[in-house]
């Protein structure tokens, strides 16, 4: 998958459900946030398809994570999951 068909992805699963974020431009990268209830989420998408992301909040961190993971943590944060999860 291209770098601008996973942020594309992502977006469609934000928006799937029904997740609020905006996009900024970056340093070499295209920004998602995502303010959520407990945290706030930046996901960063570069040129070369690498993808990092910093929640923050409690224990924030940079870190490079599968597209799925992060997915995942968001959907659960904006619906009321677990805070606190970790990306796997």
């Amino acid at each position: 998958m291209t770098p601008l068909e996973q942020l594309l992805h992502f977006i469609s699963s934000l928006r799937a459900a029904q997740i609020h974020f905006s996009l900024e431009a970056v340093r070499e990268a295209i920004m998602v946030v995502i303010p959520t209830p407990a945290n706030y989420y930046e996901v960063e998408f570069f040129a070369d398809g690498h993808i990092e992301s910093q929640a923050f909040g409690p224990a924030g961190e940079v870190r490079n994570v599968s597209l799925d993971a992060i997915t995942r943590v968001v959907v659960q944060a904006v619906n009321g999951k677990k805070e606190n999860q970790r990306y796997t």
